[in-house]
């Protein structure tokens, strides 16, 4: 496996076999595994609101967690919407970019630790009603638009016809001018508006920081995504100098990409089909492991 280096979007992932990942793992005491939703979990969907999770990928994490392996969502979804896509399991979820955070009642370390924040700084909740009035008259001749509204941003979708993306950036980037505290990111035929500064690179050290007891020389974070939204993710995990909050020493880590576009991270598999592949194979060699008294890899201390 490669070092922990930020590889640039020019670089030529490796494709990640079943088989490369389980080796790599058989000699790591602990996994810690952040995921995307859409496009990793779920299938691309016109409406973002036809989007499931299929209950055997639910099941494979849920099994997953109960083996030792700390699962994670990172994704651009509310915090709401996140839930509903993973119900009935509950696992910690980075929503809205890392805006919202929420972690389940095996990660609180007290008990009266609120396990929902959200990241007040970055949100000027004034303007950001304004902000979707605006797009909302902006999109009102566009019958192929659809505004998504998010507690703390707004997202204008155009994959009902993509040839309007132009015209979608366009509409935003006016939008935005008299707001210099809020940034467009782009997505699958999408752009959403959020605050500066917030991106999964971020949400993810954060997470690690909530998560995680200690690390070691044999503990690994792995992040799975498909979208442009998702490369500061791939930079921050790969990042052998990243600096996590509450950890001396952060985990090595892996970026894995889902489809073959440009990117920072290490790996990529083709599709979604094979992050489920992934998935199970990790499954398969943690029920082996778990089953041999000489298995490497611990069950991990909050299950």
């Amino acid at each position: 496996m490669t070092s922990g280096t930020i590889f640039s979007m020019e670089s030529h992932p490796i494709y990640m076999q079943p088989n490369l990942l389980v080796d790599y793992l058989k000699h790591q005491k602990n996994c810690y595994l952040f995921l995307d939703i859409d496009g990793t979990l779920s299938d691309f969907t016109l409406n973002p609101k036809d989007s499931i999770v299929p209950y055997s990928t639910l099941s494979i994490l849920r099994k997953l967690q109960k083996h030792g392996i700390v699962v994670a969502i990172v994704t651009g979804r509310s915090l709401v919407e996140a839930r509903s896509l993973l119900a009935p399991i509950e696992l910690p979820i980075a929503a809205t970019h890392g805006l919202e955070i929420a972690l389940n009642s095996s990660f609180s370390k007290f008990e009266d630790e609120d396990l929902n924040e959200v990241n007040t700084l970055f949100i000027d909740t004034l303007e950001l009603d304004k902000i979707k009035q605006d797009i909302l008259r902006s999109c009102a001749l566009y019958d192929d638009f659809f505004v998504e509204s998010k507690p703390y941003s707004v997202a204008l979708h155009f994959r009902k016809n993509p040839i309007l993306a132009d015209e979608a950036y366009r509409l935003m980037k006016e939008v935005l001018k008299p707001y210099p505290d809020w940034v467009l990111k782009p997505g699958k035929y999408v752009w959403e508006a959020v605050p500066k500064g917030v991106n999964k690179g971020t949400a993810i050290l954060y997470l690690l920081g909530k998560i995680m007891n200690k690390a070691s020389n044999d503990t690994c974070a792995i992040f799975i995504g498909d979208d442009i939204t998702d490369e500061a993710g791939f930079r921050a995990i790969q990042d052998s100098k990243k600096i996590v909050e509450g950890l001396e020493q952060p985990p090595k880590g892996l970026g894995i990409k889902v489809g073959r576009e440009s990117t920072c991270a290490h790996y990529y598999v083709n599709d979604i089909k094979e992050v489920t592949n992934l998935l199970r194979n990790l499954l398969s060699f943690c029920q082996t492991r778990d089953r041999s008294p000489s298995g490497v890899m611990k069950v991990n201390s909050h299950y």
